[in-house]
C-alpha cells in the first residue's frame, strides 16, 4: 500500500468511530390502536420490547419482560377513551383505545320493556306474553294494534307488570307499545300471527344447521341435513320455530329458504340420525393402519387466532404442532389426514365434514388459549381438553392425562364445551388447548421442538389407551 493510501485509510477509520446503539423497539400486540376493549375496570396489555433486557414501564409502572422480550401488564381503564404509554429507554409508544360504557340498570322511574324484545311470529290463538318494568302503584297498559291490554303487577315483584294477548285471525307486524298516564311510552317488538306457516328447506351445509331447544343458545337437539324440509311454526328474532319429532324446535332463519308446497313434512318426523352406520367407539380389533385420525390445526389464513407477546400467531404454531403429531402417529402405523397443511382457513364445518365423510375414527383439533381482556393470562395458564358428547368425552379422558403431563403446566382437566369442531355425533372429537400463547413463557415453550415432540408422543400414548379394551 502506498503512503497516500495509508493516510487515507487511517483518516476513514478515525472518522467512522463507534456505531451508536439503536433505540429500543416496542411492539404492543393488544390492545390495538383505536380498538374497543370490552371490559370494566382493567385490561391486559400484551407486547414485547427489543432488546429484551431494556428497562420498561407501562403507564409509569415498572414491568419486567421475559427473556424473549415479551411482557404482560394489567392496566386500569375507565369507560370512554383510554391512553396507554409504554417507555423503553428513550423510546415511547403511545396508543389510545376505548372502553364502552356499561349498560345502565333500570332506574326504577321509567318503563322498560321485557317482552316482546324481538319480532315474534306465532300461530293464531297462541298466547303471547307482554311484560315490562314500571314504578309500583301505576296503571300500566299495552296497545297491540288497535287493542289495549291492562297489565297487572306480579306478586312479590310489584314493579314487574305482565299480561297476554292472542290473535284470532292472521295479522302482520302488529306494533306493541307500553304506556302509563305519567311516563313516556316504551315500544316493544312487532307481532305476526298466521293460521299456518310455510314449509321451508334447509340450505346450509351439513353440521352447520342445528336444531335447538330454544333460540340462540338453546341445547342442540340434532342437525338438519341440506335440502331437508321442515314445517314452519313462527319465529323469534332471527330464529325460525318449526315442528320436528313432535315438538317445537328452533333454527337460524338464514339457513332456510321457501320450499315447494308439495313437500309438506310430517310434524312427528324423527331428527336425522347422523351416527347411523358408524361403528362402536372406540373401535377394536384393527391394526394401527386400519385407523384414520383427522388432525385439525386451528385457525389459518385470515384467521390468525390468538397472538403472543412477540407476535407469534396461533395459526402458525398449530400447523407446526400438527405436523409433528402427524409424523409421530404415522411412524406408529396410523393413517392421518390434516384439515389444512398450509396457511388456509377451511370453514369450521368443512373440517368436521372431512372427518365425517372420510369415516374417520377420531378427530383432534389443536389450539392455544387466550383470555378475555379483564383476566391476567398468567394467573390462569393451564392445559385443557374439550369435548361435547359422550363419545368425545371418552376420547378426551384417554388423551388428556398424557398431554397434561407433557406440558408441565397447571392441569385444567377435561371440560365440556359446544365448540363447532367437537359437535360431531358420529366421530369422537376433541379440542386441546395446549397452553396460553398470550403468556410470554407459553409463547416461547410451544415453539420448542422438544415440547412439540413430547405433546405428539403424549397424543399417541392417549390414543393407544383409548384403543386398549378395558378389562371386564
Amino acid at each position: 500500500m502506498r503512503l497516500c493510501e495509508t493516510v487515507r485509510f487511517l483518516t476513514l477509520v478515525l472518522t467512522v468511530g463507534p456505531v451508536a446503539a439503536a433505540d429500543p423497539a416496542i411492539n404492543v400486540v393488544f390492545p390495538a390502536v383505536g380498538a374497543c376493549v370490552h371490559t370494566e375496570s382493567r385490561t391486559v396489555v400484551i407486547g414485547s420490547v427489543t432488546p429484551p433486557d431494556t428497562p420498561l414501564t407501562v403507564n409509569g409502572a415498572t414491568v419486567t419482560p421475559w427473556r424473549t422480550g415479551g411482557f404482560l401488564y394489567m392496566a386500569s381503564v375507565t369507560p370512554g377513551t383510554n391512553t396507554l404509554v409504554v417507555h423503553a429507554g428513550a423510546t415511547e409508544h403511545r396508543l389510545t383505545f376505548t372502553v364502552p360504557y356499561p349498560i345502565q340498570p333500570w332506574n326504577g322511574k321509567s318503563l322498560r320493556v321485557q317482552q316482546p324484545l324481538q319480532p315474534l311470529g306465532i300461530q293464531t290463538n297462541e298466547s303471547v306474553r307482554l311484560e315490562c318494568l314500571a314504578p309500583t302503584g301505576l296503571t300500566v297498559r299495552a296497545t297491540v294494534g288497535e287493542r289495549t291490554i291492562t297489565l297487572a303487577p306480579q306478586g312479590k315483584h310489584p314493579t314487574h307488570y305482565a299480561g297476554s294477548v292472542t290473535f284470532a285471525a292472521p295479522a302482520a307486524k302488529v306494533p306493541v307499545t307500553f304506556f302509563t298516564a305519567s311516563l313516556p311510552d316504551a315500544s316493544g317488538a312487532c307481532l305476526t300471527a298466521l293460521n299456518e306457516w310455510p314449509t321451508l328447506a334447509v340450505t346450509g351445509g351439513l353440521f352447520e344447521v342445528r336444531a335447538r331447544t330454544a333460540p340462540g343458545e338453546g341445547d342442540t337437539a340434532g342437525f338438519l341435513k341440506p335440502g331437508q324440509c321442515i314445517q314452519g311454526a313462527g319465529f323469534i328474532g332471527e330464529h325460525t320455530r318449526f315442528w320436528l319429532a313432535g315438538q317445537w324446535l328452533f333454527v337460524e332463519t338464514r339457513h332456510l329458504a321457501p320450499a315447494s308446497a308439495t313437500n309438506v313434512p310430517l310434524c312427528d318426523l324423527s331428527i336425522p340420525d347422523l351416527a347411523h352406520g358408524f361403528g362402536p367407539h372406540p373401535p377394536t380389533n384393527r391394526p394401527p393402519s386400519g385407523f384414520l385420525i383427522v388432525l385439525d390445526p386451528g385457525h389459518g389464513g385470515d384467521a390468525s387466532g390468538a397472538v403472543g407477546p412477540c407476535g407469534t400467531t396461533e395459526k402458525q404454531v398449530t400447523l407446526q404442532q400438527a405436523g409433528v403429531v402427524k409424523q409421530v402417529l404415522e411412524q406408529a402405523g396410523f393413517r392421518v389426514r390434516l384439515t389444512r397443511d398450509s396457511d388456509t382457513n377451511p370453514d369450521l364445518y368443512e373440517r368436521v365434514r372431512l372427518a365425517y365423510n372420510e369415516r374417520a375414527d377420531a378427530f383432534i383439533s389443536l389450539h392455544y388459549n387466550a383470555t378475555v381482556p379483564a383476566t391476567d393470562p398468567q394467573s390462569v395458564r393451564h392445559v385443557a381438553t374439550y369435548y361435547w358428547n359422550p363419545i368425545g368425552e371418552q376420547f378426551a379422558r384417554a388423551i388428556h392425562p398424557h398431554v397434561a403431563d407433557a406440558t408441565a403446566i397447571p392441569d385444567g382437566g377435561v371440560r365440556q364445551a359446544s365448540f363447532a369442531v367437537c359437535r360431531n355425533p358420529a366421530v369422537p372429537s376433541i379440542l386441546i388447548e395446549q397452553d396460553f400463547i398470550t403468556v410470554p413463557e407459553g409463547e416461547e415453550a410451544i415453539q420448542r421442538p422438544e415440547r412439540q415432540r413430547r405433546v405428539a408422543e403424549a397424543i399417541l400414548a392417549g390414543l393407544r389407551d383409548w384403543l386398549t379394551p378395558s378389562p371386564p
